[in-house]
């Protein structure tokens, strides 16, 4: 089985009102996890930033935000508490490649599982494709 370590960008496209095709494939990597087919991995804080998202974008009332939180364990999306290990490496992370720790928080956690950490922000993604084990979700493939 297939796992991927997720940014919050990804969790966000299952709760936006945009349909796009990033939107899409999030949708359908989630469809992946809810058939056991992959295995989604984030980090404790990215739930903390869905949240925050979702509160401050002024569409989801606090009764949604819980709903959206609740889906997440619905779903057994498993969700990797704080380590020091993990926190030291996104900060080597961020310093390399100029990026923000929240970001570089799932690049690390990608690199600790040994699995694609994938994020549909290209911006982001520019500024770390040359880590092997980035990848962005729109060249993800999936699914038979």
């Amino acid at each position: 089985m297939n796992r991927y370590a997720l940014d919050t960008s990804i969790l966000l496209r299952w709760f936006s009102q945009i349909h796009d095709a990033d939107s899409d494939k999030a949708l359908a990597l989630r469809q992946e996890q809810l058939s056991e087919k992959v295995k989604l991995t984030v980090l404790d804080l990215s739930v903390y930033e869905l949240a925050h998202v979702l509160k401050e974008g002024q569409t989801f009332d606090q009764p949604r935000i819980d709903d959206a939180l609740a889906s997440l364990e619905f779903m057994h999306v498993d969700i990797v508490p704080y380590s020091l290990e993990m926190t030291r490496k996104a900060t080597q992370i961020a310093f390399e490649h100029s990026i923000s720790m929240y970001a570089a928080g799932f690049i690390a956690l990608g690199a600790q599982l040994r699995c694609p950490a994938i994020t549909c922000d290209r911006d982001l993604y520019r500024k770390v494709s040359s880590l092997p084990w980035t990848a962005l979700l729109s060249d993800l493939t999936f699914g038979a």
